[in-house]
């Protein structure tokens, strides 16, 4: 069964040129990168089953990154960085796909399940046959509020996660299973 995970971006512009030198200055890409790492890479593994998508609120564009097909990417920030910003440019790299679309689109055919503190609280009825909405630093944005409410809320307890550790979470849990 494939992990599905979809990230709300709300401040990285792709359109902009990227320096993989200064991640933060791109918004928050650096946030991204480590999503990335945690969502694909164990100490000496890949996962293979995890597709993952990042909505980007500021264009309105969706990056997929499909594990059973990527190939040549490496866990650090920098290199993921490197790789986004050819895929940005238009340039195709294996298993990841860049186009433009929208995110009531990817709610509708995911039908995933909201990380929200205010969720409920018991991790053991998170499953594999689920897909995880997570924000980024921001959180959600409110443009989509009416979206949103429609979505199932989980929580993962009383403390607010880094997204990249929401994922790291959920992969723990997930692997349980």
């Amino acid at each position: 069964m494939t992990r599905n995970f979809i990230i709300i971006s709300n401040t990285v512009d792709t359109s902009k040129p990227l320096s993989i030198n200064s991640l933060t200055s791109y918004g928050r890409l650096d946030v991204l990168c480590r999503c990335i790492s945690t969502a694909f890479f164990l100490s000496n593994g890949f996962r293979k089953d995890v597709l993952l998508y990042i909505y980007f609120t500021l264009d309105k564009s969706i990056l997929q990154i499909d594990g059973s097909t990527v190939r040549g990417i490496n866990p650090d920030e920098r290199a993921i960085a490197g790789i986004l910003k050819r895929v940005f440019q238009g340039l195709p790299f294996l298993g990841i796909r860049f186009y433009t679309g929208n995110l009531e689109e990817l709610l509708v055919n995911y039908k995933p399940v909201m990380l929200d503190i205010h969720g409920e609280g018991n991790p053991r009825n998170i499953t594999t046959s689920q897909s995880f909405l997570i924000g980024d630093h921001l959180g959600y944005p409110i443009e989509h509020t009416n979206l949103f409410s429609k979505l199932k809320k989980i929580s993962l307890g009383a403390n607010e996660y880094l997204s990249s550790q929401t994922i790291t979470v959920l992969n723990y849990i997930l692997d349980q299973d």
